[in-house]
This record gives structure tokens, sequence and C-alpha cells, in this order.
């Protein structure tokens, strides 16, 4: 009930110039007795800030946090500085990655996969599910916006797994990471949900994508780019999901540390500044589930490369 109340509190957050100000107070009140944590309180509270007749500060935030934790015998509160961008000149780093590949054909990035790629797409659920997941995971497959039901939506890897083999019917989507199996509240404070970010088990992997990139330049990205990789999945359009082993980039076992490590640094200093999607970065995303048939484009969803082990295509 009391994070119901300040998720929707967030949402009414006036316009700069219209009693944001004032507000900042009530909101960071209702925050630090729903539990929230100051960081994601600091968060929340930039993101729902309307656009106004003037820029609100991060130290005017931040001053309306330190309050009401100091009103609530909480201590203070003071956010870490943004850390400045890895890659300085997104452009120039994109096209010096992509000049040193020597691999612009779907063909080639096929014959590279260290796991043998099967030539019929409709075995590349259960391939993907087998080499990634363990048996006992919760894993999403469906549309976009079902609901995760437990036993539907949701089901173990194996159990998908039989599914797929006994001919059961695909879903265009898979969620990169186990879940739980319990229900987690929205993010939105409206019930709860056992397909959200909140509903993690384990942080896996992240997914990365480019939004406006010809394939050529795709394939050259990924075969020359150093990341650890564990598949990409070609998905019936014109892009290329890749993901990426998390754990090889930093150790992530709660969603402070996805927050910073995932989102903050190989997000927003690295990949961001590439190109990349910029709306991939949650634990929670969709991907595209290889073997599925997408009637609109008439193609395949389908594996081009996998491995068991997160690693650069090109050692």
């Amino acid at each position: 009930m009391k994070l119901n109340r300040y998720s929707e509190t967030l949402k009414k957050i006036p316009a700069p110039g219209c009693g944001c100000h004032n507000f900042l107070l009530s909101v960071s009140n209702l925050g630090v007795i729903a539990g929230v944590t100051p960081e994601k309180l600091f968060d929340d509270i930039r993101q729902n800030i309307p656009k106004g007749n003037r820029r609100v500060s991060d130290r005017e935030i931040q001053d309306a946090i330190s309050k009401a934790f100091s009103d609530h015998n909480t201590g203070t509160f003071t956010p870490k500085p943004q850390p400045q961008p890895i890659v300085s000149d997104g452009r120039a780093a994109f096209n010096k990655i992509i000049s040193q590949s020597y691999i612009s054909s779907e063909a080639d990035l096929w014959e590279l996969s260290p796991i043998r790629l099967l030539d019929e797409p409709q075995s590349d659920p259960a391939l993907l599910l087998r080499t990634l997941f363990d048996d006992t995971d919760f894993i999403f497959i469906g549309e976009p916006y079902d609901k995760g039901i437990i036993g539907d939506t949701i089901r173990p890897t194996q159990e998908w797994i039989e599914y797929f083999k006994a001919s059961g019917r695909t879903k265009p989507h898979i969620i990169i990471n186990p879940l739980t199996g319990d229900p987690a509240p929205k993010e939105s404070g409206d019930g709860d949900t056992y397909r959200g970010n909140g509903n993690v088990a384990a942080y896996k992997y992240c997914l990365v994508e480019f939004d406006d990139l010809n394939r050529e330049d795709q394939i050259k990205f990924w075969t020359t780019i150093q990341l650890p990789v564990v598949c990409l999945i070609d998905t019936g359009g014109k892009s290329i999901h890749g993901w990426i082993d998390v754990q090889k980039w930093a150790a992530i076992s709660t969603s402070e540390q996805w927050q910073g490590e995932i989102e903050g640094n190989l997000y927003n200093r690295i990949l961001k500044l590439l190109g990349v999607d910029k709306a991939c970065s949650n634990p929670a995303r969709l991907s595209r589930l290889p073997g599925h048939f997408r009637e609109e484009k008439e193609n395949y969803q389908r594996l081009l490369w996998l491995s068991k082990e997160g690693k650069p295509l090109c050692q």
C-alpha cells in the first residue's frame, strides 16, 4: 500500500514552475516511508519530472531527499557523481570497430559458431534453452504483453524443451534472464507481476540491439567488438539481437549492482554512445526467440551464433 501510494505520487509531480519544488519533498517523504533506497528515489524523481520552464537540478532533488531522510531519522543522501563516458566520440569509435572486421556475411558468422547450429530453425528454441539455462530455471516465453503465468508463459527450462520437442507452438519473445516464479510489485505500483525486473532470479545476460543499422555493419560490429557474447539471434527483420554474459563483465547479484555496472557503466558509458538501442538495458528485457516464424516478415527468427561461454567472436 505504501509503495503503491509512492508510485502514484511520482506520476503526479508537477512541471517545474508549477509547484514542482515543494512537491519533491512530499514524494521524497513517501519514498522513505515505503522503504525505497535513496539511490532509487533519486532516479525515480529525476525520471518522472515533466518538462517545464526550467530544469530541476540534481542538487534540488538531493536536498529534498536528504531532508526527508533526516526528518525520518534515517540519515542523509549524497548521490554519486555521474562517471564520464569511456567512449568520447561514439561515431568515430564505432567506425573504427567495424573497420577491423573481415566478416560481413551471415554464412561466415554461422560457420564461426562454437556450437554447431542446426539447418532447421525449428530446432533453435530447444538448443538455445539447453545451452544457456539450467533445467530448473523459470523462463518466460510469449507475446510482448502476455501476463506471466506459471505453467503457461512461465515454465522450467526442461519443460519448455520437452514442449518444443513435442512440436509445441513457438511464441515470438523470451525474457533473457530466469525468473523467480514468485510475484513481485510492478514498477508502476499497480499490483503484482511475475515477469518484471523485480522477478529476476539470476542476472545472467543483457541484450544489445541496434535500432537503425544495416545488417552488414551489425555483423561487422559483432565479429570485432570485445564483449563476452553468448548468442546472436536473427530477429527475422532488420536486427540482430546479441546476448552478453553479464557475469563476465562484472559480478552481478542485485538490482543495485545491475544499475551500477550494467546500466551505468556498460550501457551509459559505452554501448549507447556506439548507437545501441537505449531501451535494452533492463534485466527482464524481451528478446526474439529463435525458431519462431514471423508471419508479417515471412521469415524465421534464428540462431546465427551460439556459445556456452561468453566470449568475443574473434579472439
